[in-house]
């Protein structure tokens, strides 16, 4: 078995086929009303975030909930629901 030196592994991007996958994955067959918004840290700690919108209004509709998620979680340590209330 070959020893990995963590600190000489090349810097990890996630592969564009895989965010195109993830595009895919959401809406439904409209391109407009397909889109995400990812965030993780690289393995040097900075923060990365990724997006990608079929339409403005998705876009902002996805703002919108990320907005509300963060105010949640700084207000209160309760799950975030974002279909709370809304049935």
């Amino acid at each position: 078995m070959e020893n990995i030196d963590p600190e000489k592994l090349e810097p990890f991007q996630i592969p564009n086929s895989l965010l195109e996958k993830m595009y895919e994955f959401t809406g439904n067959s409209s391109e407009s009303s397909r889109g995400f918004i990812i965030a993780y840290t690289d393995q040097s700690g900075a923060p990365m975030i990724f997006s990608r919108f079929g339409s403005q209004i998705i876009e902002m509709g996805i703002r919108k909930a990320l907005e509300q998620y963060l105010v949640g979680i700084e207000n209160v340590d309760i799950p975030f629901d974002i279909n709370d209330g809304q049935e």
